[in-house]
């Protein structure tokens, strides 16, 4: 139990983080390609900007967490990562005036979406080859370190 308290927590504050980061970049790509109306906008309203951010970090990133279970399948686990991250980042997005809402043109409302659900599934991809390439990096150490250990028997 306390090491599950302990990973919750891991990827809590990694999720903020995350949620952090991504703010920062956001608004200083704004400040260096010449969107100070917006970055302006995110200044008056700073507080609820920032904790939008860090809300969307913690469902982005703590529903990471169901990676480091056996259960679901790996399609369950991408599913149910993608629809928590989704489902608080496009209400947030929009709530906050990220993302721009047209109820009476409901077609660009939908290509929004899938333009949201397309960095969200980039973004997943990029952190999936990284962990992948993590994984056998490990994995060819300890084959090595197997392999030593095998020929020091000798």
């Amino acid at each position: 139990m306390k090491n599950a308290v302990k990973l919750a927590i891991k990827y809590l504050l990694s999720g903020i983080s995350l949620g952090c980061t991504f703010f920062v970049i956001m608004c200083l790509s704004y400040s260096l390609l010449g969107g100070e109306d917006i970055l302006m906008r995110i200044c008056k309203d700073f507080t609820r900007q920032a904790v939008g951010a860090m809300l969307i970090g913690i469902a982005c990133g703590s529903t990471s967490v169901v990676y480091q279970f056996e259960r679901p399948s790996a399609l369950g686990k991408v599913t149910i990562h993608f629809c928590v991250g989704m489902g608080v980042f496009y209400p947030t997005g929009i709530y906050l005036g990220w993302i721009p809402f047209y109820p009476d043109r409901i077609f660009l409302t939908i290509v929004q979406f899938l333009c949201s659900c397309s960095i969200f599934m980039i973004i997943w991809f990029c952190f999936h080859l990284f962990n992948r390439k993590e994984a056998t990096k490990i994995n060819q150490r300890l084959w090595e370190l197997e392999r030593d250990n095998t020929s020091d028997k000798r």
